[in-house]
């Protein structure tokens, strides 16, 4: 279609201008007498070089001139040229038998297929041009779709062994202090973990699917913590298809027990709900005299991973007692 609509725009281009013909007083109709036969003809027969003239080099134009190679460019030069000659002859024989002659043979028909390859040969160089940008552009961006898929493994790597020996640390305690409750303790670390190990193609899943691990979690923390830890979850049904970075909300809850007193007389309370199209995670301030010696790497690392997949960063601040972290969703 594009050598369809290029070969129609390149003849009434070279022909159109007879119309001034039909101007009696103009400098056109002096010399050439207005035949809507012949101006009808004229475009057909260019139509048809143009056509001709395109699906011979629709396969060149595409490297640069000190890279043809003589036997293959040189053959479509040569083929060019006699298809050149050839249609020129034919045109200016039919021109001669069924229309009145003009100041030139065929009243300039070899000008305007000159003219036509010459135009034909431009469009094809700005095609291949354009072709040539738009393939570095998409290698580009499959670099950097590459470069940021491994920095997120990078991050996930981070992640995963962080979350195990935290996990493994507890399960020791646990098998210590209350050795009928580690085999509950074993499944629900298990379905977690198998969460932390899903992969997807983009690394964003729903929030339902987030909420729905996060209550193993949950459930790890309160075999620990018993009725020290509370959870609250506000949030309807509706927004359960928003998306967000895969094991974006465990870091949260792990940070806010690590970092603050978990007690019967004094519990950690974590609200979650949505606000402004934010997902809200905010826990009561209760900071321990000696915080647990960390890696540093969970709100830093969920930070990065909500730059790569959603190019925007958490905001996190203190407000009234609370530590609240927002979470945009998708």
């Amino acid at each position: 279609m594009f050598y369809i609509y290029s070969s129609l725009f390149i003849s009434f281009a070279l022909n159109l201008p007879k119309l001034l013909a039909l101007r009696n007083e103009g400098v056109v109709a002096h010399y050439w007498r207005f035949d809507p036969y012949e101006l009808i003809f004229q475009t057909v027969i260019n139509f048809i070089f143009c056509l001709c003239i395109f699906y011979i080099n629709r396969k060149y134009f595409r490297t640069p001139v000190n890279r043809w190679r003589l036997k293959e460019e040189g053959l479509a030069l040569l083929i060019n040229f006699v298809l050149l000659l050839l249609f020129t002859m034919i045109t200016v024989k039919v021109q001669k038998r069924l229309f009145s002659p003009g100041l030139l043979p065929g009243k300039g028909v070899g000008m305007k297929f000159l003219i036509s390859m010459l135009l034909i040969a431009i469009e094809l160089k700005i095609v291949d041009i354009l072709r040539h940008a738009r393939s570095k552009e998409m290698e580009n961006a499959q670099l950097r779709n590459a470069h940021l898929k491994a920095e997120l493994g990078l991050l996930k790597g981070q992640l995963q062994p962080h979350f195990f020996f935290n996990a493994l640390s507890s399960l020791s305690g646990v098998v210590r202090e209350d050795p009928s409750q580690a085999q509950y303790y074993i499944n629900q670390l298990s379905k977690v973990y198998r969460y932390s190990l899903q992969k997807n193609d983009n690394n964003l899943v729903n929030l339902k699917d987030e909420l729905n691990a996060v209550q193993s979690y949950v459930a790890l923390l309160k075999m620990r913590h018993e009725k020290g830890f509370e959870l609250k979850v506000d949030i309807g049904e509706a927004d359960m298809q928003y998306l967000l970075p895969h094991m974006s909300l465990q870091p949260l809850i792990e940070n806010a027990s690590k970092h603050n007193i978990v007690t019967v007389s004094r519990p950690l309370r974590i609200h979650i709900f949505i606000e402004d199209q934010q997902l809200i995670v905010e826990n009561n301030i209760q900071p321990v005299s000696f915080p647990e010696a960390g890696t540093g790497i969970g709100l830093p690392n969920l930070n990065e991973r909500y730059k790569i997949l959603m190019q925007l960063e958490i905001s996190i601040m203190k407000k009234d007692g609370k530590f609240i972290v927002k979470l945009p969703l998708k």
